[in-house]
């Protein structure tokens, strides 16, 4: 039987996990300067704001294998996973803000406009890291 990975140890892996990380956290500083913040200047509400959708990320995506090998052959597998990883990062990032603990809050357009840049901003770049690969093959 053959053993299921759910993270492909490579460097590839690597280049993916650093810049999705960095388009999650530029969208989110995106939206803080949209609404007047400069997440330079506001380091720790900048931090605050990103990182529970961090954490959202590097939990679910590499449960979903959204990091596996396999993924990164199938444009409809990379669209499914990398969505739906999103959609389920960002409702735990989301959650983590409705939190007395962390500024914010959750309202319903802030949990709309997250999921939607966020699959706006994640999905065109893995799309074409799979297009790349699989022609590479």
């Amino acid at each position: 039987m053959a053993a299921v990975t759910r993270f492909d140890r490579s460097a590839v892996t690597v280049v993916l996990v650093v810049v999705d990380l960095a388009i999650i956290t530029a969208q989110l500083s995106a939206g803080l300067v949209v609404h007047g913040t400069d997440p330079l200047a506001t380091p720790l509400y900048t931090a605050e704001t990103v990182v529970p959708f961090l954490l959202g990320w590097l939990l679910v995506a590499p449960l979903l294998g959204v990091y596996t090998a396999r993924i990164r052959e199938s444009l409809v597998e990379t669209a499914l996973a990398v969505g739906f990883a999103w959609i389920v990062a960002a409702l735990i990032g989301v959650g983590l803000r409705a939190t007395p603990w962390l500024v914010g809050g959750a309202p319903p357009a802030f949990v709309l406009v997250t999921v939607g840049t966020g699959l706006a901003t994640l999905l065109p770049w893995r799309l074409l890291v799979t297009a790349l690969t699989r022609t590479r093959e």
